[in-house]
């Protein structure tokens, strides 16, 4: 086990962040390289980072999140693995923010939440993105389908950066009214990507559902790809499967980000 130096919480030797307070923590052999470094080199060394840092190319990514009663597992795996998703596409040399639409059924008068970030929609802390995330219950719904199209026409709404890749990732087990509260169709949504110019959409979707099949109209005309959404009503598993899956996304988002 390694203790935090943050918060001192013990650790598995294998965590890339602290389960408590998200902190990154260095394994024992960086540490050592670090404490015998010279802090001239040393110094120069964060210099060149922050260099190179200025000059990646950029990505803003959207969650747009249902969070009915049957998706905790995946609200878990967002929150857990936050900090390796972002760590991963960082590596590969994007710079990335990332925002998130919580949504349920608006029919029923289950409204839509934009998480705000000391008042901002995106945000590049991991850790305060995971721990916003942390606050977020799984409930309400009632039956299936879900405001699914609403919450995308919501999304495209929000502030990117002009000079960022814009992504949004739809994360959801149900299929989508049709028409629903504001939103008439899927083709309707398909137009207003087009306009926002959103370069890359993925959706996370029980794929073998041919009621969420439409989904699939989402990817006409940008970078993207449906990745299958976990089965059964175990939380955990479920949310264990989601965080592969954003492993395999953030891969994905990096090697499409130009």
């Amino acid at each position: 086990m390694k203790a935090c130096p943050k918060c001192g919480a013990s650790n598995l030797d294998t965590a890339k962040f602290c389960n408590e307070c998200g902190l990154k923590l260095e394994t024992r052999a960086l540490i050592k390289t670090v404490k015998s470094y010279p802090p001239e080199k040393f110094a120069e060394t964060l210099r060149q980072r922050a260099k190179t840092l200025d000059r990646k190319r950029r990505a803003d990514i959207m969650f747009v999140l249902d969070c009915t009663g049957s998706m905790q597992g995946e609200i878990d795996g967002i929150k857990e693995t936050i900090m390796e998703f972002a760590d991963t596409i960082e590596k590969d040399g994007v710079r990335v923010r990332v925002g998130l639409i919580e949504f349920r059924d608006r029919l029923i008068n289950e409204e839509h939440q934009v998480l705000k970030f000391n008042g901002e929609v995106f945000t590049n802390n991991p850790i305060l993105f995971r721990q916003k995330v942390a606050k977020i219950k799984a409930y309400g719904g009632g039956d299936a389908p879900e405001s699914s199209l609403d919450a995308v026409m919501l999304a495209l709404a929000q502030p990117f950066d002009l000079e960022s890749n814009k992504a949004i990732v739809l994360v959801t087990d149900a299929p989508p009214h049709i028409p629903d509260k504001e939103t008439q169709n899927i083709e309707e949504v398909v137009r207003a990507i087009q306009t926002i110019g959103i370069e890359q959409f993925y959706l996370v979707i029980a794929t073998q559902n041919s009621e969420s099949q439409v989904y699939l109209k989402l990817l006409s005309g940008v970078k993207g790809m449906a990745f299958d959404l976990g089965k059964g009503d175990n939380f955990r598993s479920r949310a264990e499967n989601f965080k592969r899956t954003l492993m395999s996304l953030g891969k994905t988002i990096s090697t499409a980000t130009s």
